[in-house]
């Protein structure tokens, strides 16, 4: 009976602490709405910026899931569709129809921003890729 009861007490103080451990502190609890707004993008190709211009993504939800489009150039005259847009709660994934190719991003959230690289779908075309939310 007492050791029964002494593997009791043992569990109820080791099962909380091993659930505390497996979870990460460190582990964003974002949903896909904290990506819901206006961000701004700046892909370096060559170790200069590209397309001599503002990006500006425009995300919003729709039953659930990320949507987007992206707006080149201040005046928004050009606009491209998001492809398949995700977020895990670390990594933002999307891809953007020009109309000519596939251009394929993949960001990390560091702090309130993201990192990480492009690429086009041939392959041809690459760089690092800076994500931040607009003010306002």
């Amino acid at each position: 009976m007492r050791r029964r009861l002494s593997l009791s007490v043992v569990a109820l103080f080791l099962i909380p602490l091993s659930l505390a451990a497996a979870a990460d502190p460190q582990a964003p609890s974002k949903g896909p709405d904290f990506m819901v707004g206006a961000w701004t993008l700046r892909p370096i190709h060559e170790g200069t910026e590209g397309h001599g211009g503002s990006i500006t993504l425009l995300l919003t939800l729709k039953d659930g899931q990320l949507a987007g489009t992206a707006v080149i150039g201040q005046g928004g005259e050009t606009r491209w569709p998001l492809v398949q847009p995700t977020f895990d709660g670390q990594t933002f994934s999307f891809k953007v129809d020009n109309g000519e190719t596939l251009l394929q991003g993949e960001v990390k959230l560091v702090g309130e921003a993201f990192e990480g690289s492009w690429k086009s779908a041939d392959g041809g075309d690459g760089g690092r890729l800076t994500m931040t939310r607009k003010a306002g």
